[in-house]
């Protein structure tokens, strides 16, 4: 093997451990996303919670891409994809605030967690690949795993199970979207404006209509939110330029041990055996 082979090869696989790290710096800054959201859940009103998200996320990618960047930033040859695929997050956020509100932490991520499932499930549908028997053997243990943390009808937890569930078929519908516009030639950068700006647009006018005075640690929280989801949006899409989605996927499920660990610590939820049952066999 030539001196240029080998030097490319360690390029790749540097590039590649550089992916896997930013996914996971960007997954459990979105389980902290949750957890920093079921603190503001009775103080904050729920538009603020969503402005919260947003309102700092925007100007951190602008300083991001830098000013040379911003006139091309937003341009799109799918204007209606960016718009439907920007909507996409406003739902699984606003879903999910919900649930963290009547959930603990981590048994409304491992429901949301369906999500992956309904994307090996649709993506031969909609967007003509082929999916292999492997695939579908993880759809079923996935559904189960959701299923064995959800337990409908026999706790609780089960009436407000439809929360991350929807959170989760509209997290399918979010990946979907992105691989659709990946394939079409679409930039992360302008992909992820158009989301945060969208963002922006429907969670402002909810804030002002049930606007709350908030005490000061409440506002630091929401400062604390925004940062949060800015970062984890920035590391998300600095991970899929650097590595292949195939190998970044399986380190998404770090979520769920950010999700554990922030419940923990922060609100001293305990998961029970069959929560945790769930998680192995999702992992």
């Amino acid at each position: 093997m030539s001196l240029s082979a080998v030097m490319n090869t360690d390029s790749t696989a540097s590039g590649t451990l550089r992916g896997i790290l930013f996914l996971i710096g960007a997954v459990v800054c979105f389980g902290a996303v949750d957890g920093t959201s079921k603190m503001l859940v009775e103080e904050a009103s729920f538009g603020q919670i969503m402005l919260a998200r947003y309102v700092l996320a925007l100007p951190v990618l602008l300083a991001v891409v830098g000013p040379g960047q911003w006139k091309q930033l937003f341009r799109t040859q799918s204007t209606g994809l960016q718009i439907i695929r920007g909507l996409t997050p406003v739902v699984i956020g606003g879903t999910m605030v919900f649930a963290v509100k009547y959930l603990p932490l981590a048994e409304a991520t491992v429901i949301l967690f369906a999500g992956p499932f309904f994307v090996v499930a649709l993506s031969g549908w909609l967007l003509g690949e082929k999916v292999s028997g492997s695939s579908w053997i993880g759809v079923a243990l996935g559904f189960l795993a959701v299923l064995i943390v959800a337990r409908p009808g026999f706790t609780d937890v089960s009436q407000y199970a439809i929360f991350p569930a929807i959170a989760a078929l509209f997290y399918a519908g979010f990946q979907l979207l992105s691989r659709r516009l990946g394939t079409s030639g679409e930039a992360p950068s302008t992909t992820l404006a158009w989301t945060l700006v969208i963002g922006n647009v429907v969670a402002l006018p909810l804030a002002l209509m049930d606007w709350r005075s908030l005490p000061g640690e409440a506002w630091f929280v929401c400062l604390l939110l925004g940062i949060l989801f800015g970062a984890g949006q920035y590391f998300l899409a600095k991970a899929f330029s650097l590595a292949p989605a195939n190998v970044l996927t399986p380190f998404s499920y770090f979520q769920l041990l950010s999700a554990v660990l922030f419940g923990l610590v922060v609100f001293g939820d305990v998961p029970d055996f069959w929560t945790f049952v769930g998680i192995a066999l999702i992992i």
